[in-house]
């Protein structure tokens, strides 16, 4: 499929170390990964640092890191080495000056002198004006030996692009199709800025026409820079690489790019909040994209192994997706069930110790949410409990197997099999028909009916039943609320695995000791 390098696909994931990886530049990660694999090719990792004001500490560390929890790996990179490298920008720059101090000298490109009061001052009076923002070309047309001079005397400069102010420009973008754009609303763009280092535009030619890359998979907002990056392709004389972009991934209510501020986390909180990574995948994979007609599954649930075999770039939306979290649980629950109850224990294990417990670098960024501080107390108490008898911990998640959305929830759907004692507060009983006098007096009369049906092993279903029931009937209640108050008085919980099935995993002896505590509750 590829033009050059022997019909060898390479690809490139170029992340900026200024924080978090949030799950919308991980969709496009992933699309890259999944373009690139189903094509044989090259994965390159490209750390783009050249915004030195934005980079955070351990910036690179903390990408790698998570891209890795992701399943997504490279061939070449800062972190395994290369003959392309190196892979990160700040440390090609002498590259920069070489490519640029070319466009001048090939008429392509020239010095700008302009102060960033003068600019700052240009912009002010465009606003004004109402006139579109832009250089207006100020240093283009100073002679070439007195721009030298200027510049061999140390005065602070940048380099600009010498955009064509004539014609028309076309291109084919491989998901967009053919882009026209006018000569004369393109802007002479800073490409080299007066440290040296390259601007986004100039930066990204340069080094995937070094790396060879021909394929270079972006964000739809970078559509509008596909003028510069082939002008500068074009007036070099290197082949461009192809581009690929991807629409946009909206907020859950459709309204605005995916944001924080509309409840996206990280892409590493959603495996810590226990998003199974394969369900990740197969969510983020359909973001944007969807496989034939002939490889679609009516349940949309995929495994990494086809999405790579059907990963076709041609099926790439042009519209922009909107992150809808109601699927995404659906499909952490649907790869939750396809496990059994041994693959399930072994994960939630794993999850436990490299993901809750775990401090990535990332953390470091910024406060951990309160639900991550909460999550990982709560397991920091619950891991050494399950881990002490595995097999009672699998007989544990056989209750919430088929009702799990993701493995946060197992601490506190399973903590009443694990409590010595429960925490009681009114907020577990319902008392909308029958107060605490009440509810206490229909548990102790219920005891004895239930120690009867247990006597000798909880092992009949249909006779707790009926027991509870035929108690209900006889003191009046309705079958709903007397199974409601032994509900809460056993799991603590208004909402629990199922009652039965709960006490044949943690002995009726124990249930009775927590309906006993119950009623002195209710009636203190």
């Amino acid at each position: 499929m590829g033009d050059k390098n022997g019909g060898v696909i390479r690809g490139r994931a170029a992340p900026s170390p200024t924080g978090r990886v949030h799950i919308g530049n991980m969709r496009t990660f992933l699309f890259n990964s999944l373009f690139i694999r189903h094509n044989n090719g090259i994965n390159v990792l490209r750390v783009e640092d050249t915004d030195q004001k934005r980079s955070v500490e351990k910036g690179l560390e903390g990408i790698i890191e998570v891209l890795e929890q992701y399943g997504i790996t490279f061939q070449e990179g800062p972190h395994v080495g290369g003959e392309y490298g190196p892979y990160v920008q700040t440390e090609r720059k002498d590259s920069y000056k070489e490519v640029a101090e070319k466009l001048v000298n090939d008429g392509n490109a020239y010095y700008c002198f302009c102060s960033s009061e003068r600019l700052a001052a240009l912009r002010e009076d465009q606003v004004k004006n109402k006139v579109k923002p832009g250089y207006d070309r100020h240093c283009r047309d100073i002679a070439s030996d007195e721009a030298r001079k200027r510049v061999e005397a140390g005065e602070s400069h940048v380099i600009r692009l010498k955009f064509p102010t004539e014609g028309e420009f076309r291109y084919d973008d491989i998901v967009f199709g053919e882009l026209k754009f006018k000569n004369k609303d393109m802007e002479d763009i800073v490409i080299l800025k007066s440290d040296g280092l390259p601007t986004y535009n100039f930066g990204v030619v340069v080094d995937d026409h070094a790396m060879a890359i021909t394929h270079a998979m972006r964000a739809r907002e970078y559509l509008s820079e596909i003028p510069k990056n082939i002008f500068i392709y074009r007036s070099l004389g290197w082949e461009p690489a192809r581009y690929i972009h991807v629409p946009e991934v909206l907020n859950p209510d459709g309204k605005g790019k995916l944001s924080k501020r509309k409840g996206a986390l990280p892409a590493i909180s959603y495996l810590r909040k226990g998003y199974l990574v394969e369900a990740m995948i197969n969510f983020l994979a359909l973001l944007g994209w969807s496989p034939s007609p002939e490889n679609a599954h009516e349940d949309e649930i995929y495994s990494e192994d086809e999405l790579v075999k059907f990963f076709d770039e041609s099926r790439i939306n042009r519209a922009p997706a909107r992150f809808d979290q109601r699927k995404l649980d659906y499909m952490n629950g649907k790869h939750i069930r396809a496990m059994s109850i041994d693959q399930l224990a072994d994960r939630v294990v794993r999850w436990a110790e490299d993901l809750v417990l775990k401090e990535f670098i990332t953390d470091m960024y910024e406060e951990k949410m309160e639900w991550e501080v909460a999550l990982k107390a709560s397991v920091e108490s619950a891991l050494p409990k399950w881990k002490a008898d595995m097999e009672y911990f699998k007989k544990a998640l056989t209750l919430v197997h088929e009702r799990l959305v993701y493995l946060s929830e197992i601490p506190e759907l399973l903590n009443f099999i694990y409590a010595d004692e429960l925490e009681m507060s009114d907020e577990v009983w319902n008392f909308k028909n029958h107060d605490k006098a009440e509810t206490a007096a229909a548990l102790k009369g219920v005891l004895p009916k239930l120690d009867e049906v247990f006597a000798n092993g909880v092992n009949d279903h249909e006779a707790w039943e009926e027991s509870v029931r035929g108690y209900a009937d006889e003191i009046g209640w309705k079958h709903g609320d007397l199974f409601m108050a032994i509900r809460s008085a056993t799991t603590g919980a208004v909402k629990s695995p199922p009652l039965f099935e709960s006490f044949q995993v943690m002995g009726w002896e124990k249930g009775r000791g927590f309906m006993e505590a119950a009623v002195k509750y209710l009636e203190s």
